[in-house]
């Protein structure tokens, strides 16, 4: 990843605060203090998600208020990437103190729909879906994935995924190259799962190279990428997979006024497109999203629907066409449960005593036919000696197991069997 690549993750989440209000990030600068400018130029030196960690992590990062926002945000992100999806959500910095709307759908109005379901329905309508995702959250993910194989049989072709790199599948399995957050296992095994159903992966990032860097240039510059497809293409019928914002369809609701890609998509191609919002029912920090799913039961993510109209609730009306629901999550586990992926993989014990005394330790498991640049399938960042009857969450198939320590040195590797069925047969043969 460049340097330049990484500022512009950074502020991707600076975005999503500017779109909210009651939120609360800290960003200081000192001309005492290591700059930026230095820090992304350090961070871009480590080239895995475990290095990045260790130097997010460590002290002359730690200890450094200046860039003490700007370091939580990514620490984040590497927290989401290492398996520890709710540490994840705790680091993250921007969290939105507003109170819920008044008005919020209840089980007398309202009922919950999964959202595979009710967007599979409306899939005959139009050409083009969009859902985002929150980046430091890979819940946002499953959505996506559980769509893939129900749209590619209604004729979707095409997922245009962001922040993918120009050439994704050049292994033949997701790598380091195939983007930036495709790093985290979940978006990987969803980029395996596109490939697998025969998708065309489609990058639509603008020209990062172009002079004009502004918000309203990568938006356009998006929107273009995507239109080029459906001139290519007049048939394609296209998922887009998105950060937040980007598929909003209000005039000027990007930051600095920018109209997002969505937006301008629709424009250039005249194609109503159906969006899907997973990113800002965040009121009072999550809680009243919480609440929702307690109150509807939701055990996947969800969208309400009217139970007198018919129509699904938005939060967002005229900038949003849905809004998903997601389960709540027991914020206690070190791993949540909704990481078996609706059933796709289980729990697999592994042996993660050799970690001890070599802590941070890093558990990653590859699948047997890809090779060792492949993003994992699974892994678990253990963080304390308590930690080790922690899973990983796995298909049935055959894997390789490594444990590395905290220097990112190998100290121990498994081969790891996941059985179809019984899981009493899982076995790390040595």
């Amino acid at each position: 990843m460049t340097h330049r690549k990484i500022a512009f993750v950074v502020t991707m989440a600076a975005f999503f605060a500017s779109s909210c209000s009651g939120l609360s990030a800290q960003h200081k600068t000192s001309p005492h203090a290591m700059s930026l400018d230095i820090f992304l130029k350090r961070l871009d030196e480590e080239k895995t998600s475990f290095g990045k960690f260790r130097f997010l992590a460590g002290p002359e990062v730690k200890g450094n208020s200046e860039l003490k926002g700007w370091a939580a945000q990514l620490l984040a992100t590497n927290y989401s990437f290492l398996g520890r999806p709710n540490d994840a959500i705790r680091e993250f910095p921007i969290h939105d103190q507003t109170k819920a709307p008044l008005g919020l759908p209840d089980t007398a109005g309202f009922v919950a729909v999964p959202a595979s379901d009710w967007i599979a329905d409306q899939a005959g309508a139009y050409g083009v879906i969009m859902v985002n995702e929150a980046h430091h959250k890979p819940q946002t993910r499953l959505l996506t994935l559980s769509l893939l194989p129900r749209l590619r049989r209604l004729g979707f072709s095409y997922l245009a995924v962001e922040a993918l790199g120009e050439n994704p599948l050049k292994a033949g399995y997701p790598t380091a190259d195939t983007g930036y957050y495709t790093s985290e296992p979940v978006f990987a095994e969803l980029v395996r799962e596109a490939s697998r159903l025969g998708y065309t992966l489609v990058p639509y990032e603008a020209d990062k190279n172009a002079s004009d860097t502004s918000q309203q240039a990568r938006e356009t510059g998006q929107a273009k990428r995507l239109a080029d497809v459906i001139a290519k293409d007049p048939n394609a019928r296209i998922i887009v997979h998105a950060g937040y914002g980007h598929i909003q369809e209000r005039a000027a609701s990007q930051p600095a006024d920018a109209d997002p890609m969505a937006l301008e998509f629709m424009r250039l191609t005249r194609l109503s497109v159906l969006t899907i919002d997973q990113t800002r029912l965040t009121w009072e920090d999550g809680l009243a999203a919480g609440r929702l799913a307690e109150e509807f039961a939701i055990k996947a993510p969800s969208v309400l629907v009217d139970r007198a109209s018919g129509n699904a609730w938005t939060a967002f009306p005229g900038t949003f066409d849905a809004s998903v629901v997601l389960p709540a999550v027991d914020a206690s586990k070190v791993r949540p449960d909704w990481l078996d992926l609706g059933g796709i993989r289980r729990a697999v014990s592994v042996d993660l005593l050799p970690c001890l005394g070599h802590l941070p330790c890093l558990a990653e498991a590859r699948p047997v036919d890809e090779g060792d640049d492949a993003i994992p399938s699974d892994q678990f960042l253990m963080l304390a000696p308590g930690e080790t009857s922690t899973p990983l969450y796995l298909a049935p198939g055959k894997y390789r197991l490594r444990l590395l320590g905290n220097d990112g040195a190998p100290v121990a590797s498994h081969d790891l069997d996941v059985a179809a069925s019984n899981p009493d047969t899982d076995t790390d043969k040595r």
